[in-house]
């Protein structure tokens, strides 16, 4: 049977937008008798095949040839198996490389899906509905208006020095993937500038005004959940925005006035951010230094790290910064690879605001929002380790998307010297930035 290529897109657009429902709200975790049923498998599985022409061609070696963010993307999936080969432990690679990619196929299988300004902006719109279903469902546990075991909140003590009194705060949580505080507090940051833009794009006040309306019940939730990444990330965010909209005086100017209140009105927990001594701030740095220095002191760890999966066990906790796990993990390969994404996309981003490209008015309108997504996210994983999860490649996903429509000029071309000089150049600067900053943060402590 014959099945046009419009309507083919227009299923693998509709089934992606079920994919991610189903990712997003975790059916399975509110109703049980659904745990055994793979929904998420049997969508992805679905999805593929709908979109395999697709597929094909952003995986062909001429896009990839024009995806800086694509090829690091893929250099990831190559250092996480190798992390673990080279350590000897050949079940773990079969097994990260099996989880991860899972992952990197959601990336690539995004930029296949969303390769029209609509169905980018929908998708968007989509992200919307999303989070403010996962938003409502963890208010109403976090009110006791429903008992989920896997969602209840929780409870962090915090022990007061001078009187050894121990006071709790309860962190609120979602389903899923953003069952945990702080991987709920950045998507509630990405919801929020959704919303944004679909306000300012939608040409009409009263549906504006709509679109702005989650932001109240996003801001809230975001409060309860205590995380300072995500407030760092709200910040960057909003820095992303003005300076994107604004000229750079007044951009100065309402930075200062605006990031502090937005500290101060998060209060408690979350507002308290600090490098002094005793604070987690200044122990993580602590953790930061010991992996780095772990990983500079055995040469045999310094190309390929010490494994994937693999910080915990020999740390007893994870990096908490997502820079610093993957140099350690993946080493120099791994951790340039990582790295890299993110700063290939911001570069490309720029190319975009400097006339490098005719991206067409709805394209232009959306990328001080996709900047400002990048900004917000890039800045939230420094103080959380987010390297494997479906979040950071949706985030790189959507940028990549961004660009794939807007084509900024000059395209690079991955597959030459001056391309791999230029990306080995920004892991090892990366390297010895992140390196000197644990060193410094770590004696001002």
């Amino acid at each position: 049977m014959f099945v046009s290529g419009g309507y083919r897109g227009g299923m693998g657009y509709a089934l992606f937008i079920v994919l991610n429902a189903v990712l997003f709200i975790r059916p399975e975790e509110m109703w049980p008798e659904l745990a055994e049923s793979r929904l998420y498998l049997i969508v992805m599985v679905l999805c593929i095949l709908v979109n395999l022409p697709r597929l094909a061609v952003v995986l062909s070696p001429g896009a990839l040839a024009a995806n800086p963010v694509g090829v690091c993307v893929l250099g990831l999936l190559l250092a996480v198996p190798l992390s673990n080969l080279m350590r000897g432990n050949t079940d773990l690679a079969v097994d990260n490389a099996g989880e991860f990619g899972k992952v990197v196929l959601y990336y690539f299988l995004m930029t296949a899906v969303l390769d029209t300004p609509g169905r980018f902006r929908g998708f968007l719109g989509w992200c919307v509905v999303l989070i403010s279903v996962l938003t409502a469902v963890a208010l109403l546990q976090f009110h006791e208006y429903i008992d989920i075991e896997q969602m209840r909140p929780i409870a962090q003590g915090i022990t007061d020095e001078e009187t050894g009194d121990v006071t709790y705060t309860y962190r609120i949580r979602s389903t899923g993937i953003f069952n945990d505080p702080n991987d709920l507090c950045l998507v509630l940051v990405f919801g929020g500038l959704c919303c944004a833009y679909r306000a300012v794009t939608c040409g009409s006040v009263p549906v504006g005004v709509l679109w702005v309306l989650p932001v109240a019940a996003f801001g809230y939730t975001l409060t309860l959940t205590q995380s300072r990444g995500g407030l760092l990330g709200l910040l960057a965010g909003l820095v992303g925005i003005l300076f994107t909209r604004l000229s750079r005086a007044r951009a100065v100017m309402l930075a200062l006035v605006c990031l502090p209140a937005v500290v101060l009105g998060a209060g408690g927990r979350q507002a308290d951010i600090s490098l002094s001594r005793g604070d987690t701030g200044n122990q993580r740095v602590m953790l930061w230094a010991e992996g780095l220095t772990e990983m500079q002191n055995r040469l045999t760890y310094l190309l390929t790290g010490i494994g994937a999966e693999e910080y915990e066990n020999e740390f007893g906790y994870v990096a908490h910064n997502s820079y610093i796990h993957a140099y350690v993990e993946l080493g120099l390969f791994g951790g340039t690879a990582f790295l890299a994404t993110f700063v290939w996309a911001g570069v490309m981003l720029r190319r975009v605001s400097r006339g490098d490209s005719n991206p067409g008015p709805v394209l232009l309108r959306a990328w001080p929002f996709v900047v400002a997504m990048l900004c917000a996210y890039a800045v939230g994983i420094f103080s959380l380790s987010r390297n494997y999860v479906i979040p950071t490649y949706m985030m790189l996903g959507l940028v990549t998307c961004y660009l794939n429509m807007t084509r900024p000029m000059p395209t690079p071309n991955c597959f030459t010297r001056v391309w791999l000089q230029r990306t080995a150049g920004i892991g090892l600067t990366g390297f010895v930035i992140l390196r000197l900053f644990t060193m410094i943060a770590g004696r001002l402590g």
